[in-house]
């Protein structure tokens, strides 16, 4: 076993225990097990109160402080710092990469859009059909906002803040 972390997320649910075992971060919380590979760890955000750390896919969570008798917080801190900068240590580096060919392309189909709107929105304008115009704008606006819901779902790397 290795460096671990504990933590009451919520007085109802069981202890949570977080640990780093060679190359994987293991999440137990009761008989549920979650894996976290640290090849596939993109990003941490380190908060006062706990940290984020950000996978491909996914996110894991851990805070510094706990649920303890009588439902007040406890300090775990100390556990927390060792537990993070074993995490810190055991991840490998991971390198700043351009970002992939469709989140660059669904960038510049966005940017383009939203010029589109405007010349559409002006040239209506001129015409003197405002109307007609808005209407034109917002149906290019709404790919635009369509581009922008998608973005989280598509690949792309982050530096890793340690």
């Amino acid at each position: 076993m290795g460096v671990s972390h504990t933590a009451r997320l919520s007085p109802l649910q069981p202890q949570t225990v977080w640990t780093l075992e060679k190359t994987e971060i293991v999440e137990r919380k009761g008989a549920r097990e979650r894996r976290f590979p640290l090849s596939h760890l993109t990003g941490v955000v380190q908060a006062g109160r706990g940290a984020t750390l950000h996978f491909q896919r996914r996110r894991l969570t851990i805070p510094s402080f706990s649920y303890g008798e009588h439902f007040r917080a406890e300090d775990r801190a100390a556990s927390f710092d060792a537990f993070m900068a074993a995490v810190s240590a055991a991840a490998p580096a991971s390198p700043v990469r351009a970002p992939s060919a469709n989140v660059e392309a669904l960038l510049w189909i966005m940017g383009l859009m939203a010029v589109g709107a405007l010349a559409v929105l002006f040239a209506a304008g001129l015409a003197g059909a405002w109307l007609l115009g808005v209407a034109l704008a917002c149906r290019l606006v709404f790919i635009v906002i369509l581009g922008a819901a998608v973005l989280p779902w598509l690949p792309r790397t982050r530096r890793a803040s340690r």
